[in-house]
């Protein structure tokens, strides 16, 4: 199962080979009977939690027809573990975990190490596993647009001191154990809250 994150709401996209649940949506569609390009025109994601669910045979094509307005962004980031503790980042106010836009002929778990290193001031995290992806909406220089980011869990051996990239306004990066998630979890964004279930079992 796919999630969009859209401000409060939430698109998830689930394949039609897959039990289809009955109950905890605003609206089940079937990608065979809704005009799904008028999808997002029919709620008004800013002001109420809506929870939609988008059955498909074919994701991408699906997809596509659903945010055909939308610019696509690739990016990667990770949560870093070292010492039984994990590396977070404040940024406009919020809790948050590196991450960046993939660069030109870069891979995702490469654009998540790079992005860790540059917003963080560590060096040579390394990749345990890919924890997952998710998608959210948001505005970037006035056009409507969708990132995809990689998320990895990575292992790091090194200095704990860090170094936040005040140009990306980052105002600090701390290591909390995960007992401590529930700072995390008390001011961070709806997609990041997803990726901490992601990674409850490491």
């Amino acid at each position: 199962m796919y999630k969009v994150f859209i401000d409060n709401s939430v698109i998830q996209f689930l394949d039609s080979s897959e039990e289809v649940p009955l109950k905890g949506y605003d609206l089940v569609v079937n990608s065979f009977q809704f005009e799904l390009s008028k999808l997002l025109d029919q709620f008004d994601f800013i002001a109420s939690k809506v929870c939609l669910l988008v059955v498909y045979d074919d994701f991408e094509l699906v997809f596509n027809q659903v945010f055909h307005a939308y610019e696509f962004m690739d990016a990667a980031g990770g949560i870093v573990k070292c010492n039984q503790r994990y590396l977070f980042i404040e940024r406009h106010g919020m809790w948050d975990i590196p991450k960046g836009k993939l660069d030109a002929n870069e891979q995702p778990w490469e654009a998540a190490v790079r992005e860790i290193e540059e917003e963080c001031g560590i060096q040579g995290p390394t990749i345990d596993r890919l924890l997952g992806v998710t998608f959210h909406t948001y505005s970037y220089m006035g056009r409507l647009t969708i990132k995809k980011n990689w998320w990895y869990a990575l292992n790091y051996s090194g200095s704990m001191e860090v170094f936040p990239q005040e140009e990306e306004s980052i105002t600090q990066a701390i290591w909390i154990e995960k007992s401590e998630w529930n700072l995390i979890q008390s001011n961070t964004y709806d997609s990041i809250q997803e990726v901490l279930r992601m990674a409850e079992e490491w």
